[in-house]
């Protein structure tokens, strides 16, 4: 049976001192959203901080949905499974808050826990009920260490490129909730910015090289055609990094999430003034053509060279219009 405490402390606190590993449970208020399950580990990166209180470092990844949920209503669980040992269950139940890194509050909070690359906020919860159960049907298993690619990967964008990162996948949730939106968008407001982030991205992109021509084709259609000479290159490269494409000449099949991804992704480079953005006109009117005609078929297409083989009919129609 479960037991409930009025503190975190004793026997509890040191199951959860002890453990690798733990669960966090969010849900936003509407009937038709998402529900959302996350691991968190990373050693030193969580802990009590004191009898009715709980944190953890949030570290930049590809989701943010723990953090869209409690920003909307604050409701979060934790739960702690014995994996060694005895069996036990223990879970927080309470309400939640995100300090960022750019918040007064964060270097205070973050001292207490180990640093790590890619960090960005760390999430406090208010624990109002505490409990643990049996746990008898939480399988035996052995620890055999932690995984590093995580902090490695945010180490090697550095602490611009894992805002870029943020920007482009943390914005909002999956149900379209405003998420880790914090990052500053002043370098999107000039050439000299976007050539800035358009070169941190081409560094992550192995073998990189700028196609002398590109475009986005809806039903084998393309709304609008890059010629050769573009301004900043920006678009390009930013299509490239969400479609996993190093430029080489291709023709590639292009998702509706990949499609959105883009997009958003893309938004903040209209605060630069000193350039028209034709590409991030042309997406969303390809978005709008899916949404009125319930779908459709993506493709993006990439000519590094024009000497170089014809890799499909919308390739072709994309180099005669060149």
């Amino acid at each position: 049976m479960a037991k409930v405490y009025g503190s975190i402390s004793g026997r509890l606190r040191e199951f959860v001192d002890k453990q690798h590993v733990f669960f966090v449970a969010t849900s936003p208020l509407a009937a038709d959203g998402h529900v959302n399950v996350s691991p968190r580990g990373l050693k030193g990166t969580f802990g009590v901080l004191d009898d009715h209180t709980f944190a953890w470092v949030d570290t930049s990844g590809s989701g943010s949905e723990t953090i869209a949920h409690i920003r909307e209503n604050g409701r979060v669980v934790a739960m702690f499974c014995a994996f060694e040992g005895p069996p036990n269950i223990v879970r927080f139940h309470g309400t939640g808050r995100v300090v960022t890194i750019y918040d007064e509050e964060y270097d205070e909070l973050a001292s207490r826990f180990d640093d790590v690359p890619g960090a960005r906020a760390v999430i406090v919860v208010d624990v109002e009920r505490i409990s643990d159960a049996c746990g008898y049907g939480v399988p035996l298993m052995s620890f055999e260490g932690e995984r590093d690619l995580l902090p490695r990967y945010f180490g090697r964008r550095g602490v611009e490129g894992s805002a870029d990162y943020r920007r482009r996948k943390n914005r909002t949730s999956i149900d379209g909730l405003p998420a880790f939106d914090f990052d500053p968008l002043e370098e999107w407001s000039t050439l000299d910015g976007l050539a800035a982030i358009r070169g941190r991205l081409e560094a992550f992109i192995d073998r990189w090289v700028a196609p002398v021509t590109w475009a986005v084709a809806v039903d084998g259609e393309i709304p609008h055609v890059n010629l050769p000479g573009g301004k900043h290159g920006l678009a390009s490269v930013m299509l490239a990094t969400v479609l996993k494409h190093d430029g080489s000449s291709a023709t590639v099949d292009m998702s509706r999430q990949q499609l959105d991804e883009v997009i958003a992704a893309l938004a903040p480079a209209t605060a630069c003034t000193e350039v028209e953005h034709p590409n991030l006109a042309a997406w969303r009117a390809i978005r709008d053509r899916l949404d009125e005609r319930g779908g459709g078929t993506l493709t993006a297409v990439f000519v590094r060279d024009l000497t170089d083989p014809i890799t499909s009919e919308v390739d072709a129609a994309l180099r005669a219009a060149v």
